[in-house]
């Protein structure tokens, strides 16, 4: 059984006491920790559009459903500042584009969205990692129409390798199995030609 301990300071007087956390955890309500090797990692539902209105967040699941559907392997972060209408080529096919295109009301269309924050909170899901590559990738073996998306979204090469974000493509299948979306909630795969015809 766990005892009571106090500690004292140079004169013998408390300034601590040590209490069992159960004791603790009644006296003032706080809640019970789990186990380090309990810890459940939690993927959200949404993450925060600080940029966007206070109700403005990306839907975590319409998102990956539409990477695992799509067979889309990395996406240029493409963080710009500019009106969305003056993106071109290659930037229309870019996490800044999707973002702008799919999970944002008009009015704030032309604010930048792939802050920091944003893809650091899609990295901490552990459904995406940060990496550098020259041009948006579509996974191998994946049933798409790449050609036409490829023809479409003017995916051309950056003349330097970008920041892009890749999904970890098993643990986001997962993570679209457990989150279905309904046929009429899916991003259509044409969503980066809205408003560039």
């Amino acid at each position: 059984m766990l005892k009571h301990q106090l500690i004292l300071d140079e004169n013998d007087q408390p300034i601590f006491a040590v209490v069992p956390y159960a004791e603790y955890a009644d006296v003032f309500g706080a809640a019970q920790a789990k186990p380090a090797g309990d810890v459940d990692h939690q993927i959200p539902l949404s993450i925060r559009l600080p940029n966007a209105g206070a109700s403005a967040a990306i839907d975590l699941p319409r998102f990956v459903e539409y990477w695992v559907r799509c067979g889309i392997q990395s996406l240029p972060i493409n963080k710009r500042a500019k009106p969305l209408h003056e993106f071109e080529g290659r930037e229309l096919f870019s996490l800044e584009a999707l973002i702008r295109n799919c999970f944002i009301s008009e009015s704030y269309r032309n604010t930048m969205q792939a802050v920091t924050e944003v893809t650091n909170r899609l990295v901490d899901t552990g459904l995406f990692r940060e990496v550098r590559f020259n041009q948006a990738r579509l996974m191998p073996g994946q049933i798409f129409q790449r050609e036409q998306a490829i023809l479409e979204a003017q995916i051309l090469p950056y003349s330097r390798s970008v920041k892009c974000l890749e999904i970890v493509y098993d643990k986001a299948k997962e993570y679209c199995k457990k989150h279905p979306v309904a046929p009429d909630q899916k991003i259509p795969s044409s969503w980066f030609n809205r408003g560039h015809a």
